[in-house]
């Protein structure tokens, strides 16, 4: 297994506090054979799980998730409370 790089590591911190501060603490992290999936919501389905943020990297999906987070923090946030 891969240790988690510094990089890494604040990535995930970073995620934590967006997590507690704008979804109620809900962060979801997901690793596939062939991606990542970051999202600050838990998906109920094959659905939610695919519209997390992705990328082929922990990094990668971490700051997709960041960026979709700022960019479009109404619909998301309506999305994760199911409005």
């Amino acid at each position: 297994m891969d240790s988690m790089s510094a990089h890494d590591a604040k990535l995930f911190d970073r995620l934590v506090m967006i997590a507690i501060g704008a979804a109620d603490g809900h962060l979801t992290i997901m690793k596939f054979t062939g991606n990542w999936r970051v999202g600050f919501y838990t998906p109920l389905d094959r659905d939610g799980v695919h519209a997390l943020a992705e990328g082929p990297t922990f990094a990668a999906a971490a700051e997709a998730a960041i960026d979709r987070l700022q960019t479009y923090p109404a619909e998301l946030l309506a999305h994760y409370r199911g409005i």
